[in-house]
C-alpha cells in the first residue's frame, strides 16, 4: 500500500466522473491528484454519491480528480490519495466500507495544504 511520501506510481484508469480514461502521465509534473478508489460493486451505490459529486463539483484548476473503480497498485480501495504534482503523497486513507474514508470536506483541506506548498521548492527537492 501507498505510505505518506511515497511516489504516486504510473497508472491508467478509468474515471467514473466522466468515463473518460486517466493517464497518470499526462497529470505527472503538471497537476495535484485527488484519487479516489472505490470498490467495482460499491460504485453505484448512494455512498459513493458524495465522492463522485465531489469530483464533479470542484473547481481547483491545479487539481485532477479521478473517482475510479480500476485496481491500482498500491492503492487501497476503498481509499483515497492526495498526490502533489511531482507525485509525492501527501495523504493516504483506507477503509472497509466507504463511509471509512474521509468526508469531502477533508481531502479539500489536505488539498489546500498540498497547494500551500512552495512549488519551486518541492520540486527542486526531487
Amino acid at each position: 500500500m501507498l505510505h505518506v511520501r511515497d511516489l504516486m506510481p504510473m497508472f491508467t484508469a478509468t474515471n467514473r466522473v466522466d468515463g473518460q480514461s486517466v493517464d497518470y502521465r499526462d497529470v505527472w509534473q503538471r497537476r495535484n491528484l485527488v484519487l479516489i478508489s472505490i470498490p467495482p460493486g460499491l460504485i453505484t451505490t448512494p455512498e459513493a454519491e458524495p465522492f463522485l459529486a465531489y469530483a464533479r463539483a470542484s473547481t481547483q484548476h491545479d487539481t485532477t480528480f479521478v473517482v475510479t473503480s480500476d485496481t491500482l497498485p498500491g492503492v487501497p480501495s476503498p481509499g483515497a490519495v492526495i498526490a502533489d504534482r511531482w507525485g509525492e503523497v501527501y495523504y493516504v486513507a483506507a477503509g472497509d466500507t466507504l463511509v471509512d474514508l474521509p468526508a469531502p470536506d477533508a481531502l479539500t483541506d489536505w488539498l489546500r495544504f498540498v497547494q500551500q506548498e512552495c512549488p519551486e521548492c518541492q520540486g527542486e527537492a526531487r
